[in-house]
């Protein structure tokens, strides 16, 4: 187990880890938060119960970070900032942070937004006013970024949950190819599919096709799409070649299942060139294919809520 762990942090640190880097960078600018806010208290500040849960925190999330726990190091993160918002002599930042809430609640989805919206706004939709040492009217919007926080948390360990999911099937995927590639080099699958050589070079290019295929996506992807899109998509890019070799395999199996279909290539149905240039092709279109799947699932979706 040491030795998996191991080898994992050592791919994450040749090949870097954006996540990584960016909760680096989070907490590098807290902590100049908390230095900034605590100089401007003077010396007492150090001794502050919000300046010392703030420095906890940031050790913990610098300890999370260390130990590549990104997701805890997030929740330590965001808390040592609400933990620095609840300075009573900083009105004014509760104040511009209750400016930029009011706008991120339109998109936030379910009851944490009227949640937000009822505690940083009056009834008559006003922001309310922040005043130094008025604490209740402070811990509202303490409390608001909490939410706020929540949802953004609850976001991602959904994604982990996809991830999760998506992980098993890049590994079913994987393993279904490399044991069929496996069986037939063994000469243990019947047919054609013993010939190894030939299923070879369909798997091979049915990888190159998804290849060329994801590059392409890659390209004309807008970068400005949401992270938790981004986060999926980043799994997905090592799935797509798996897929473009089963697509390949299987246009093997229709080459050689009825030559009637490809009656135009006459008696060169199964000849490598033919071969390669279907798999290429196979592997080029899983993007297709797969759209097309899934556009049939969501009608058997809503056909079934009908």
């Amino acid at each position: 187990m040491t030795v998996a762990i191991a080898v994992r942090e050592l791919g994450r640190r040749v090949f870097g880890s954006p996540a990584h880097d960016r909760l680096a960078n989070s907490i590098a600018r807290t902590w100049a938060e908390l230095d900034c806010e605590i100089y401007t208290q003077g010396p007492r500040g150090l001794t502050e119960p919000w300046a010392r849960s703030a420095y906890l925190l940031l050790l913990r999330a610098e300890a999370d970070l260390k130990s590549w726990q990104i997701e805890r190091g997030w929740d330590a993160v965001l808390s040592a900032q609400r933990a620095i918002l609840s300075n009573t002599g900083d009105a004014e930042r509760a104040q511009r942070v209750a400016i930029t809430l009011r706008r991120e609640a339109d998109k936030i989805t379910g009851w944490r937004a009227k949640a937000i919206q009822d505690l940083i706004c009056e009834p008559n939709g006003n922001l309310i006013p922040v005043s130094k040492g008025d604490n209740d009217k402070l811990m509202r919007v303490v409390d608001a970024v909490a939410l706020r926080d929540d949802f953004s948390q609850n976001i991602w360990f959904k994604i982990l949950l996809r991830r999760r999911n998506l992980r098993s099937l890049f590994l079913l995927i994987w393993a279904g190819v490399s044991l069929c590639l496996a069986l037939s080099w063994w000469h243990i699958l019947p047919g054609f599919l013993g010939d190894a050589p030939q299923v070879s070079v369909a798997a091979l290019f049915g990888v190159l096709g998804a290849v060329i295929s994801v590059a392409r996506s890659l390209v004309v992807e807008d970068v400005s799409k949401p992270i938790p899109a981004q986060q999926l998509g980043a799994l997905l890019v090592f799935m797509r070649p798996g897929m473009g070799a089963t697509l390949a395999l299987v246009a093997l199996a229709l080459l050689h299942a009825d030559k009637q279909v490809f009656h135009f290539l006459g008696s060169y149905t199964t000849d490598t060139p033919i071969i390669v240039t279907f798999s290429f092709l196979a592997g080029y279109s899983e993007r297709f294919v797969m759209g097309a799947l899934e556009r049939l699932s969501r009608s058997a979706e809503q056909s079934g809520a009908g």
